[in-house]
């Protein structure tokens, strides 16, 4: 007898205050695991409404249950031009497509808010991160600025 898998039911949902703190612990999580937290990160960890969403950007979270299991922002660059920031699943729920749901989401948004691109910044051996992006359409650019030193690649979705 064939193992079917239940799919998970994850609502996208924006930023909420009450749920503040998870963007951190969700990121935290996957940076520490590869790399480091980086000053600039824990600002915007410890103050996601004033580094991003009073700046012009958005926050969203993967919910499942009453449970916050992922989360992505979209950092105003320009008018026309946001970052694909602050994306990370908890390590119990990844390889469920809740990544892709939070992607399909940021390009919801992204096409709402009528970009002209997406640019992120990643890092070679974060094979799952790469395969999602290119999947979704996103290029590799010349890296013309480094965020943090884990800044390998920098990718651009156009619109």
């Amino acid at each position: 007898m064939m193992k079917t898998e239940t799919k998970l039911e994850v609502e996208i949902i924006p930023y909420r205050e009450e749920f503040k703190a998870m963007i951190g612990i969700i990121n935290a999580e996957w940076i520490d695991k590869y790399f480091e937290v980086t000053a600039r990160d824990q600002k915007a960890f410890d103050d996601p409404k004033g580094e991003i969403l009073d700046k012009g950007g958005c926050i969203y979270y993967a919910k499942y249950g009453t449970e916050i299991i992922g989360s992505f922002a979209l950092e105003k660059m320009t008018d026309t031009q946001f970052a694909l920031t602050r994306m990370g699943v908890m390590a119990g729920y990844q390889g469920k497509r809740i990544g892709q749901f939070l992607m399909d989401k940021a390009l919801e948004k992204s096409k709402e808010l009528q970009l002209e691109s997406v640019i992120l910044y990643t890092n070679h051996e974060l094979i799952s991160a790469l395969n999602l992006y290119y999947k979704n359409g996103f290029k590799i650019v010349p890296l013309d600025y480094v965020p943090a030193k884990r800044a390998t690649i920098k990718m651009e979705l156009k619109f």
